[in-house]
């Protein structure tokens, strides 16, 4: 039952930023326009900081538990190319298949897989995580850019991979990211006075981004895309969290190692997948509607998996 808090404690206040947004809209403060504009400047403004301020203040040791970070790379690596081998022959049409094809692995592991693998399992399960999440956030942004810069082409075009290459580094999660790598590697010190106004746009992001999903999502609406919702949110909580546990269990993983690699599958979508694919010529309506139904189903499906995992003796 702890466990389950936990989750709602991760999941709920997502739901909060939502929900506030759905509200303000609709008691109308402000229009779509106004909307799409606020969520401009947070892609190109905030997340670039918050992507600096991870990576900077990171304290992952990536020289321990290859093994355990090399797993968690090579299942996201085939997963990002089944989905975008697989996806064109499902979806039509390119702006939904550029948010279908992260929808099945892109995950929100910060709030999300980090909470829940210190609650199960203490502080050392924390480092773990924050090693393994320290791996595959830049992996999930970079294939998140490249997806939506490939699925940006219109029907029959021929791709550029020169243009494609330019847009993917000039993208501002991809700058914000080299930046921080850039300074960590080089052991740049900067001083409290910016290191705090950094820190503290970087903690925004999150809540004003999830507050904008909630202020243009139109709930009506979802019924259009319901299928191809439900499609991915069962493949995204249930068919994938499913396959990776069952491969690690057979290679041996036990316990914290097991529980972190599925913590990455099994917690919903990463908040960035409505930003980026509105800013990015992805279905924008259609990832906030999976952004939606994925975080409140996870406080649901989280729940049942560790509770049937736990009774089998998994974890």
């Amino acid at each position: 039952m702890e466990s389950f808090f936990t989750a709602a404690n991760a999941v709920v206040p997502f739901i909060c930023y939502m929900s506030y947004g759905y509200l303000i809209r609709h008691l109308g403060f402000g229009d779509e326009t106004f909307y799409k504009r606020l969520n401009q400047i947070i892609f190109k403004a905030f997340f670039p900081l918050m992507m600096f301020n991870s990576l900077y203040n990171s304290k992952a040791d990536f020289q321990t538990n290859t093994r355990l970070a090399l797993t968690a790379v090579v299942i996201l690596l085939l997963a990002i190319l089944l989905t975008v081998l697989l996806t064109p022959l499902f979806v039509k049409g390119n702006p939904q298949r550029g948010v279908v094809a992260q929808a099945t692995w892109r995950s929100n592991t910060l709030m999300f897989a980090l909470p829940l693998a210190i609650s199960m399992y203490g502080d050392e399960a924390g480092s773990l995580a924050s090693i393994v999440i320290a791996c595959c956030v830049p992996i999930y942004n970079i294939a998140a850019v490249f997806i939506l810069e490939y699925f940006r082409r219109t029907e029959g075009e021929k791709t550029s991979a020169v243009k494609m290459l330019r847009n993917i580094l000039t993208n501002p999660l991809i700058i914000g990211a080299i930046a921080g790598l850039l300074f960590r590697g080089l052991h740049i010190p900067l001083p409290a006075c910016i290191l705090k106004p950094i820190k503290s746009i970087s903690d925004m992001t999150s809540p004003l981004a999830i507050f904008i999903c909630g202020a243009t999502l139109v709930l009506p609406d979802i019924r259009k895309n319901i299928k191809l919702i439900t499609i991915c949110t069962v493949l995204k909580l249930v068919v994938l969290p499913a396959i990776v546990t069952t491969i690690c269990y057979l290679l041996g993983f036990r316990g914290i190692e097991l529980f972190i690699l599925f913590s990455l599958y099994a917690t919903p979508l990463a908040n960035a997948i409505f930003p980026m694919s509105q800013s990015m010529g992805g279905d924008g309506e259609l990832a906030g509607e999976m952004l939606a139904i994925s975080t409140v189903s996870s406080m649901f499906t989280i729940f049942l998996w560790i509770i049937a995992l736990n009774s089998i003796g998994v974890f």
